[in-house]
Formats: structure tokens, C-alpha cells, sequence
């Protein structure tokens, strides 16, 4: 019998954790989206940057709508000549802040559970600054060293219920050195057919 108390004990506990959560994240949430849009479009700009050698987010948005095979010469045109430019803004100014910014997404997701847009909507009013914004990118990014704590936390908020299974999915393909594709399989995503008759991956079955 006690351990039938210890369990629902357990359980109260928990979500009283996680109505705490939301409790925080409901009431900082204007500070927390702030924070998370900076560190995505950081994240954006300066890996287009090593791309398309601009900043302007109108016209990469430009070039990234263009046909493939358009884009493909657009891309080579706007190559570096040399990779040291590249090497360099990656190792100073990319790589520095994947791992600054993995750091402040894994406190963040401690204290309010993690943010994915589904979450942020229940409480915030206004629209992305960015469409295509998510802060699963974030952990995407992460470098090797917080892996295995990305994953236990992930894997819990998964079971909370704060992520879904297409975005755990794209964790653990992630946080497993990005080589084996079971991860997405079995979790949402299946391989179809594009209207070039190519088989690409696509989320299928999320919730």
C-alpha cells in the first residue's frame, strides 16, 4: 500500500512541477522569447552568411526561394574564393555561440520545461519576428559535449508532453551523431516520394 501513496505522491509532485512551469514561463515570457528569437536569428545569419556573404535577410530569402537549379548557380557565384573567411567566422563567431547558446536553452528549458512554439502560443501575443522561428533549432546546433544531457532532458519533456514526437525525434537523430535515420522513423516521420520522384524524409504523424 505505501508504495501505492509513494507513487501518487510522485506524480502530484510532478505536476505541480510542471504547473510551475508554466507559471514561470507564462509570467517571463516576453523575456524569453526575446531572448530565444536573438539567439535563432544569430544562429541563421551568420550560417548564411558562410553561404550567401550577406546579411540581408530579403535576399537570401530571395535566393533560398529560387528554383534548385538556379540556386545552385547562384550559390556558386556568391562562393568565397577562399575558405579562410569561412573557417574563420565559424570558429570565432559560430561555434562560440552554438555552445553559449546550447548552455542558456538547457537552463531555460530547466526552469520553464522546454519552449517549443506550441507552448510560447499559449502565452504569447504577438507574432515571431521570424516565421520559421523555433528553438529546437538551437539544440540542433548543439555541439557533442551536451549530448547526453540533451537527450535525458528531451526525452523528459517528451514524456511531459512539451515537445512532440517529431521534434524528439530530431533530437535523437542529433544527439546520435546524425547517422542513423530510425530516429525520425520512428517518430513521426516516413519517406515519400517528392514531386522529382525522390525519396525524402517528411513529418507525417507528430502528435
Amino acid at each position: 500500500m505505501k508504495y501505492f501513496f509513494l507513487a501518487i505522491l510522485t506524480i502530484t509532485h510532478l505536476n505541480i512541477c510542471a504547473q510551475d512551469k508554466d507559471s514561470l514561463l507564462r509570467s517571463d515570457i516576453n523575456e524569453v522569447v526575446e531572448l530565444l528569437e536573438f539567439m535563432y536569428g544569430y544562429d541563421q545569419t551568420l550560417r548564411e552568411y558562410t553561404i550567401y556573404r550577406t546579411f540581408d535577410k530579403s535576399e537570401t530569402n530571395r535566393i533560398e526561394s529560387l528554383p534548385d537549379s538556379i540556386l545552385s548557380i547562384e550559390k556558386e557565384l556568391r562562393n568565397f574564393r577562399s575558405d579562410t573567411i569561412r573557417n574563420y567566422i565559424w570558429k570565432n563567431y559560430i561555434n562560440p555561440m552554438d555552445s553559449a547558446h546550447t548552455k542558456i536553452l538547457i537552463e531555460l528549458s530547466e526552469k520553464y520545461g522546454f519552449p517549443s512554439n506550441k507552448r510560447i502560443k499559449e502565452y504569447y501575443d504577438k507574432e515571431f519576428s521570424d516565421p520559421e522561428f523555433s528553438a529546437l533549432l538551437i539544440f540542433i546546433h548543439s555541439p557533442q559535449k551536451y549530448w547526453s544531457k540533451i537527450e535525458k532532458l528531451m526525452t523528459n519533456e517528451y514524456n511531459e508532453g512539451n515537445i512532440n514526437r517529431c521534434a524528439y525525434g530530431y533530437i535523437k537523430w542529433h544527439v546520435n551523431g546524425r547517422n542513423d535515420m530510425k530516429h525520425f522513423l520512428e517518430n513521426g516521420y516516413k519517406l515519400v516520394e517528392d514531386e522529382n520522384g525522390e525519396q525524402i524524409l517528411k513529418a507525417v504523424d507528430c502528435d
